[in-house]
């Protein structure tokens, strides 16, 4: 298969392409213009071939990176001279004269200006045709790829094209075993191979040696290391020894291979097909050992995925069934390499391997979804990763039955892509996500220790924030090769990697992603010295002032405010941005988005008058409206507090300073409770009054400056009503305070004999008599 054959080398030349540099710092202008002359006419011809187009794009693409190499490089030269220039004002108008030796510097800057602009113009030019012509090749070679999946070819059904299948394959039989037998029967040959006879002797006995006892050496090491082993390393060193068991047969079986090929029994078809058969063990080697590492228990650790045993074993066929088509299907690009086979014959070879895929994937499709659904039961279970999961499986037995149909119609490309890119993505996704448990079992060991003394919840967190990373970086990796897979060209992305690196132009200024790290390296920098100044001013510096907690929060959180500020201009600054042409924009966007956004910038502004006029602070017991509570944090956009029923409010700046707000506690912690009680008619009010001043001044939370006082209320309908006007040390004890006296009050009360009278009511009737002979007749009924 040409996925196989070619996947290494495509991701190596992928990684040297992404590496590419422009061959020369200078950009040769009078090159580039006879290759883009050239490159217009084979676009214009549309005969050249697929690896002369790559190859044409290649030097455009090397001279299109040079252009802008040459603009960046007079765009300092250009930017100096047009402030020059500027310095000087502007040129005065008809019939005004200005200085000689301004005018002169004037004209001897305009000229530098225009000498200046002139490469870079030119430059600029190229830049832009060679980008055209990139996008053209680029056109016409993707046009191709599309017509060659789309090429309805003959129906590997028609029976009249198995008869001419099997007389083709008999026929390359007979060559290759021509061939061979020809050499073997050629007199210099023989003598040659005895030369090398203790060498082939020797890579014969190794690669079969390796191919035979490689396990049984790996299960033996693994015993010997694996006996004080934590559960994470066990696991560890199982996997080291699960790719010692892939890795030492894939090099015995290379030794065959190349053994053979030492003894010269073949030309080029016996030696195309011998190689293919190297790749063909690697594919049988590989579906094996990935179907052990992802089903059965590594060392002590449970196995990646749970399946149930009875399932467990069907898998693993299956896997290694799809190894054997990935084998197979080597073999037979093999044989069209080394013989052309015709188009009819090669659909009829392709596409019994096309079913048996097909077949494959649909049951992995279906093990796929099951194995998701059921992990997304679980307590823990990732929402997300559950449906992509799904999502997976789906698509995998969509591609499983559709692949052979697509085949069966005629369209054997479409059939064979989608089939063998479906199963090659199986392939990467499950290798990456068995070396990212891998891991993340050996990580978790490492970050146990290091983390030791602190506490689970944080040791979990560190590790989800770890295996976030990890996940990105294999993302991130997996993607280039997936657009392999699925038939992106390398040229492709080496022209994703130029965007990135040579940036995108915003304004009067290109941003790459040089600038783009640049901007986040100074950024974060800025930001973590704030966190740290913070801390400092937190935890050393302010707690040694005279000011309370609200206004160290303050000063901490404007300090945050400012250091961020700085830090996103220091980025900026260092990045190179000209935000000049944004500012028009902005100004433009800031009418719109203000209207939309006034509320926001309206509880932003609100927050900065409360940090800095500080009404109300962080420890106040404020009322707001109905509600009352406890200030726990206030911030840019809104402020919260936590009620005295543990519950937390939340609400936005612009309130807190458009509406009233009551602060118990905003000079000092002092305030005044008020205790109000009733006594009968018959107590002598004066008693009441002494009574109810030694309790209060009893009260240990009652201040002696200012005393308290009780106050007669008034003559109420039921009582002589009293008032206990007390200031306390700590407003916050107010309702502790009111029933301590309260008990007291019945306490002392009850000595004295004084009587807290209750309402009384007294009902009078009307008509009695008749309500008198209603209820007579009705006792009589």
């Amino acid at each position: 298969m040409r996925f196989l054959l070619t996947i290494a080398f495509l991701v190596f030349s992928a990684c040297a392409s992404l590496a590419q540099t422009p061959p020369a710092d200078t950009f040769d202008l009078d090159a580039f213009a006879a290759t883009a002359i050239r490159a217009e006419e084979v676009i214009e011809k549309g005969a050249a071939s697929d690896s002369a187009l790559e190859s044409l794009r290649g030097q455009l693409s090397a001279f299109r990176s040079a252009a802008l190499k040459e603009q960046q490089k007079h765009a300092d030269r250009i930017a100096t001279i047009s402030e020059r220039l500027a310095a000087l004002g502007p040129a005065p108008e008809n019939g005004v004269t200005e200085a000689e030796d301004v005018s002169a510097l004037r004209g001897e800057l305009h000229e530098a200006l225009n000498e200046a602009k002139a490469p870079s113009v030119a430059a600029d030019e190229a830049y832009r045709r060679a980008n055209g012509l990139i996008r053209e090749i680029d056109l016409l070679v993707r046009a191709r790829t599309a017509e060659e999946l789309l090429h309805l070819g003959p129906s590997p059904l028609n029976p009249a094209h198995w008869a001419q299948t099997a007389n083709v394959l008999t026929s390359y039989a007979s060559l290759i075993s021509k061939e061979a037998l020809g050499n073997w029967d050629n007199v210099s040959r023989k003598v040659e191979r005895l030369d090398k006879l203790p060498v082939v002797a020797f890579m014969f006995a190794l690669g079969l040696l390796l191919m035979v006892r490689a396990r049984h050496w790996s299960r033996q090491f693994l015993a010997l290391i694996n006996k004080n082993a934590s559960l994470r390393l066990s696991a560890f060193y199982s996997f080291l020894t699960s790719l010692a068991q892939l890795i030492l047969p894939i090099i015995g079986l290379g030794l065959l291979v190349g053994a053979v090929d030492l003894l010269e029994l073949f030309d080029l078809r016996g030696q195309v097909l011998l190689k293919a058969w190297g790749i063909a063990g690697f594919s049988l080697y590989f579906g094996s050992w990935l179907s052990r590492s992802l089903l059965l228990p590594i060392g002590r650790q449970q196995a990646f995925i749970h399946v149930e045993p009875a399932r467990q074993t069907a898998l693993r066929w299956v896997v290694i069934i799809l190894a054997l088509v990935f084998a197979l299907n080597s073999l037979v690009y093999a044989l069209d390499s080394g013989h052309d086979l015709p188009e009819h014959v090669l659909a009829v070879m392709r596409f019994p391997l096309l079913l048996l895929g097909g077949w494959t994937l649909v049951r992995l499709g279906k093990e796929i979804a099951e194995v998701a659904r059921n992990s997304g039961g679980s307590t823990d279970a990732n929402p997300f990763l559950t449906r992509v999961g799904v999502l997976i499986g789906r698509f995998s037995m969509a591609a499983g039955v559709l692949g052979p149909i697509l085949s069966a119609i005629g369209y054997g490309q479409a059939g064979s892509r989608l089939i063998f890119a479906t199963a090659l993505s199986l392939v990467l996704i499950t290798t990456f996500y068995i070396f990212f448990r891998l891991i993340g079992l050996l990580t978790g060991q490492i970050s146990r220790s290091v983390i030791a003394a602190g506490s689970e919840p944080e040791q979990k967190r560190y590790g989800a924030l770890f295996q976030i990373a990890l996940g990105f970086a294999f993302i991130c990796l997996a993607i280039p090769l997936l657009a392999l897979i699925w038939g992106a060209r390398v040229s492709e992305l080496q022209e994703v990697w130029l965007y990135l690196r040579e940036g995108m132009v915003l304004g009067e200024t290109r941003i790459s992603i040089t600038d783009f790290l640049t901007f986040v390296l100074i950024f974060s920098l800025g930001y973590t010295l704030t966190r740290l100044l913070q801390s400092a001013l937190r935890s050393i510096v302010l707690p040694n002032t005279k000011l309370d907690t609200g206004g160290q929060n303050a000063i901490v959180t404007g300090t945050g405010y400012v250091g961020i500020f700085l830090a996103a201009l220091a980025a900026i600054s260092a990045t190179g941005l000209d935000l000049s042409n944004l500012a028009i924009v902005a100004g433009a966007l800031s009418v719109g988005i203000g209207f939309g956004l006034q509320a926001i910038v309206s509880n932003f502004v609100s927050g900065i008058i409360l940090l800095i006029e500080r009404p109300i602070k962080e420890g106040d017991w404020i009322d707001v409206g109905n509600y009352s509570g406890i200030v726990k944090n206030i911030s840019v956009r809104s402020t919260m507090i936590q009620t005295f029923d543990r519950a937390t409010l939340i609400i936005p700046n612009a309130d807190l300073i458009a509406t009233t707000v009551t602060n118990w506690t905003h000079k000092s912690l002092s305030g005044r409770v008020k205790v109000g009680v009733g006594v009968s008619y018959d107590s002598d009010p004066r008693q009441v009054e002494a009574i109810l001043r030694e309790i209060a001044e009893d009260h240990p939370m009652v201040l002696r400056d200012p005393a308290p006082s009780v106050v007669f209320i008034g003559f109420g309908p039921d009582s002589l009503d009293f008032e206990i006007r007390a200031i306390l040390r700590d407003i916050n004890w107010m309702l502790s305070a009111r029933s301590d006296m309260n008990f007291e009050i019945m306490r002392r009360f009850a000595e004295a004999g004084i009587e807290i009278p209750f309402a009384q009511r007294d009902i009078k009737l009307k008509n009695m008599d008749e309500l008198a002979a209603i209820l007579k007749e009705a006792r009589q009924e």
